[in-house]
């Protein structure tokens, strides 16, 4: 195959993320807008360098299974060669790139990494082009697994990931799900509703389109937003639709005490349905991190949308986290909502993060999460107010995080007080402009009211949220 005469400044600078990650251990996508920034790239290929690393990310088991069914010693190729390699059999597997084209890349990548690696490269990427189709049909599993090994390697999944999918979601909305892995994930923003002007150029730059929720907009891009910074002065946040409806259903008057709220994206969002409705609130915003809280602090105070009060702790010991709260109250304090936004596997957003699935362990799915889980509501349970609501939520498509942490919680003694409701019902006061919010998250809704949505081609995040009312 003869040498192509010059690397594509795109699929350099894919390697460049990959090797940035793997070497600062932060998330691709986090340094991936920098990176494109200082190579000058022009948009369309700063969008094809972010696709290659992103996608290596998400599928790297994959990719390594590939390659290593081909390469005599997979321990001796260097962390770099192997980015390399990974790019080129990314784009063999799940781009469809010419095998002609995303094998000589392949090779002027490799040879950046290390002089020598050329060859190496070319025998290796003719080989995955060769054995693509096998690969991907996985006809080297047995045939009593073979149906799932290959859906898992479509989507560039882990399989037992793919098996939990498949089980929680039924099959045709797993495949759905699967079917989309790979594609890049819609992009929405809610917008402060003090800075609206201030946002209508930026959002025209970038195609916005509002949706059913007030201040929801869907963008085709974000560019002119950041140019604006927009999201620097908190005149907008980025935050998946599904996301923003369980936000703005979990906002009602009165005292909440927000549960997991990192650095306050749905601190600003409910703040931000308040200010439309003109509900009167004190919010009080709990993260382990100390760091998160400060980061909610300053956004909400450069946002104008009001005052919150920040508490760091562990939040399976709410009395230690509330302990000065409570001292200036001279009571043990409740409140009318407790939104508790728990850690969880993340498996809803895998398309924007892709190194959850390769990074998840079965134990964290199966046991671990759900265990801290449980343990988080039970505790929050008992700080709701008498007819005051506890929502419950997280980025999860699991069962074992999601339906079967309800199911636990209500079968409890802290749950016995409470019942479950829809959580569509949360905006039935919200007025004429909620109603089409409303009807988005009933269309989510199983029969007793919990919002489950799954990530699909064309649709947004994966979140599930249960709303339990004091009674």
């Amino acid at each position: 195959m003869n040498r192509v005469a010059k690397l594509s400044p795109g699929r350099l600078t894919a390697l460049r993320i990959l090797m940035a990650a793997r070497e600062s251990g932060r998330y691709a996508r986090e340094i991936a807008s920098d990176i494109c920034a200082s190579a000058a790239l022009e948009v369309r290929d700063a969008a094809f360098a972010r696709r290659l690393a992103l996608g290596v990310t998400s599928s790297s088991g994959c990719l390594d299974d590939a390659l290593n069914s081909v390469l005599d010693d997979p321990r001796s190729v260097s962390a770099d060669v192997r980015d390399a390699l990974r790019i080129g059999a990314y784009e063999l597997l799940y781009l469809g790139t010419a095998p002609q084209v995303a094998v000589s890349q392949g090779v002027e990548l490799a040879r950046m990494c290390a002089h020598g690696a050329a060859g190496l490269a070319n025998a290796v990427l003719r080989r995955v082009a060769e054995h693509a189709d096998a690969f991907l049909a996985a006809e080297d599993a047995s045939e009593q697994h073979r149906a799932m090994v290959s859906l898992a390697r479509h989507a560039g999944l882990p399989t037992w990931l793919v098996r939990r999918i498949v089980d929680s979601l039924g099959e045709e909305r797993a495949r759905a799900m699967l079917a989309s892995q790979l594609e890049p994930a819609p992009i929405a923003v809610q917008v402060n509703p003090l800075r609206t002007v201030a946002v209508e150029d930026a959002l025209a730059a970038d195609d916005g389109e509002p949706l059913d929720l007030p201040g929801a907009y869907a963008v085709g891009r974000v560019g002119e937003l950041v140019r604006s910074n927009a999201f620097a002065h908190a005149d907008a946040v980025a935050s998946d639709y599904h996301a923003q409806l369980i936000a703005a259903a979990a906002t009602r008057e009165g005292s909440c005490l927000e549960i997991g709220a990192g650095r306050g994206t749905k601190t600003f969002m409910m703040l931000a349905h308040a200010e439309r409705r003109n509900l009167g609130r004190e919010h009080v915003a709990l993260d382990l991190h100390e760091g998160k809280c400060q980061a909610n602090t300053q956004r909400i105070e450069c946002s104008g949308l009001g005052e919150i009060v920040t508490v760091t702790g562990d939040a399976t010991d709410l009395d230690a986290c509330l302990a000065d709260y409570d001292g200036r109250l001279g009571r043990t304090a409740l409140f009318d909502t407790v939104f508790v936004d728990a850690p969880c596997s993340g498996t809803g957003t895998m398309r924007r993060h892709g190194e959850i699935p390769w990074r998840l362990t079965p134990r964290e799915c199966d046991r671990d999460l759900p265990e801290l889980q449980l343990a988080m509501l039970r505790e929050a349970s008992r700080r709701v107010a008498p007819h005051g609501q506890l929502i419950y939520a997280t980025c999860s498509v699991l069962c074992a995080e999601n339906s079967q942490v309800a199911t636990q919680f209500l079968g409890s003694p802290e749950g016995e007080g409470f019942a479950p409701m829809p959580l569509s019902d949360a905006l039935a006061g919200a007025g004429r402009a909620y109603a089409g919010a409303a009807r988005d998250i009933a269309a989510h809704e199983i029969p007793i009211g919990t919002f489950q949505s799954y990530p699909h081609p064309g649709g947004f995040d994966g979140h599930f949220c249960a709303r339990f009312v004091r009674v």
